[in-house]
């Protein structure tokens, strides 16, 4: 009796620690050249599985549960971003209740033509198939899916994003295209210089995104992936998946770790020019 009774003790105790340590914070994110909201922002915990994004009024709310020595990220392609110590955030958060992000200095991408006849060819994977898909594994906000493209020359200038959905849509869905550099397998470092939104609608089969205004050139193999950034009242979206293709790669939220998610390839595919 007196071992369960110890036992309960250090539940209850654990419990109450645990609540006492996890805190909701709220608090918006602005644009600190326009002090415009920014919706879209990317907020969570690096290498966690616990993030969230503003909303399309620039207001996030996140749960924190975290150790005072883990970092919060705030981050949008486009903006300088910003990370905190769980610690000194808690302790500040009244200073951090408006969290202003710096708009980052656009450089643009040279390509030296030199009388070059460009070619055009698509890369990546164009299966179509509706009986082998691949998908969010969350609806958590910040999921993100996609795979690594292979170049055959560089510079490769990318035009137009495809992708075969696999599934019913049954309500509209708010996406973020991205691409990636590769480092060790892995996708690295933003290579657009803004975010590009896509809108999924209901009874749509397939996605289409024209990519010429964002001028997107690589010199190597990158990553493409879609966002989940904006709740929806559908189930989440299947795209066209096949076998013996690059792997799936994903992340639960937007700070979180990659990880390599089946053998199946998921279906998008880009126009290119090189």
């Amino acid at each position: 009796m007196y071992m369960k009774r110890l036992f309960l003790f250090a539940v209850i105790v654990v419990a109450a620690a645990t609540r006492a340590h996890a805190q909701t914070f709220d608090g918006v994110v602005k644009d600190a050249k326009t002090n415009r909201n920014l919706e879209f922002v990317n907020v969570g915990i690096v290498g966690k599985n616990e993030g969230t994004v503003t909303d399309a009024s620039g207001h996030y709310s996140i749960s924190l549960t975290n150790s005072d020595a883990d970092s919060l990220r705030i981050s949008m392609v486009g903006y300088v971003p910003r990370s905190f110590l769980v610690a000194d955030f808690r302790k500040e958060y009244n200073s951090y209740k408006t969290i202003a992000l710096q708009p980052a200095l656009r450089q643009l991408n040279e390509v030296k033509v030199n009388n070059h006849k460009w070619k055009q060819v698509v890369l990546g994977n164009t299966t179509q198939s509706q009986s082998t898909n691949a998908g969010f594994s969350s609806n958590k906000l910040g999921n993100e899916i996609g795979a690594i493209i292979k170049i055959k020359k560089s510079p490769t200038y990318l035009k137009q994003f495809n992708a075969s959905i696999a599934s019913d849509v049954t309500d509209s869905v708010k996406l973020r295209l991205n691409f990636y550099t590769v480092k060790d397998g892995r996708p690295d470092q933003p290579l657009q210089k803004q975010s590009i939104f896509v809108t999924v609608h209901k009874g749509d089969k397939k996605i289409t995104v024209d990519l010429e205004p964002y001028f997107i050139v690589v010199e190597d193999k990158f990553f493409v992936s879609l966002e989940w950034i904006k709740n929806s009242r559908g189930h989440g979206i299947m795209f066209s998946a096949s076998l013996f293709s690059s792997a799936v790669i994903s992340r639960e939220t937007s700070q979180a770790e990659w990880e390599k998610e089946s053998m199946a390839g998921v279906g998008f595919n880009v126009l290119a020019e090189y």
